[in-house]
């Protein structure tokens, strides 16, 4: 558990220096200013699941444990196969949270303020609404207990993911035919920049988060031919006052 800030801080730090070496975009020029926000709502993020959220997890898994509830205490597999069961089955649940983050107009609210970003880098992967996190945490419970999950499990699957949600909202410049062969597997920037593009259709697409092949098997994949073409954000939410802390935190009460 200690070692999963590390390891994040570190790819964020990494991921943020290569895309100003090669970026996407081009011609961006306050990257810092861009990235404080977003910095100040991840430690505000972390407070709030350090001291609230994760205890409330963490009961949960410990009650589905000592009732023996859950598929892991059903089934008689090895705790590898347990692992990859559950592994799969999370992503999928992750896939389902944010389609009705995007269908449910009241989570809609919190989520948008996440795609108001009108300058999409890796740090982008830090912009998710305080109350977002809250609904996430209260909303994944009975999936948690519902799968048996474990609390290392739980930790191992939220690392990769949030490694894949640095990666995947990076400005780096990774070439087209190397993010074509990598989203067979995994969301890329490509196929994420789509998703945050101003176009509605767009924004209601490739909602996958780790493993890019529900949104092909749920036909909610979208690409385009020239990605640097698109326009990032929310129509509604350009202005500069919604790309500062405040107004990033009052977005859901617009």
């Amino acid at each position: 558990m200690e070692k999963k800030p590390l390891i994040i801080f570190i790819a964020l730090v990494v991921i943020f220096v290569l895309e100003g070496i090669t970026p996407h975009y081009r011609g961006r020029t306050s990257r810092l200013g861009h990235a404080l926000p977003h910095v100040l709502t991840a430690l505000l993020n972390g407070l709030l699941t350090r001291f609230v959220l994760a205890g409330m997890t963490i009961h949960a898994i410990n009650w589905a444990e000592s009732n023996a509830l859950g598929l892991t205490h059903w089934l008689s597999f090895s705790l590898y196969t347990e692992t990859v069961i559950v592994f799969v089955l999370f992503d999928i649940w992750m896939y389902f949270w944010h389609w009705l983050n995007h269908r449910v107009g009241f989570f809609w609210r919190f989520h948008r303020a996440h795609h108001a970003d009108i300058e999409m880098d890796t740090t982008t992967a830090l912009r998710f609404h305080p109350g977002e996190l809250i609904l996430s945490t209260f909303v994944r419970m009975p999936v948690l207990v519902l799968l048996g999950m474990s609390f290392v499990q739980l930790v191992f699957f939220e690392t990769l993911l949030n490694l894949s949600t640095l990666f995947h909202h990076s400005n780096l410049a990774v070439p087209e035919r190397w993010d074509r062969l990598l989203r067979f597997a995994i969301v890329t920037p490509n196929m994420h920049r789509v998703h945050h593009s101003v176009e509605p259709a767009e924004t209601n697409s490739n909602y996958t988060s780790l493993l890019s092949v529900w949104d092909r098997l749920y036909q909610t994949l979208r690409t385009r031919e020239n990605t640097r073409l698109i326009t990032i954000g929310l129509s509604q939410f350009r202005e500069k006052k919604w790309q500062r802390l405040w107004g990033f935190l009052m977005t859901p009460a617009q």
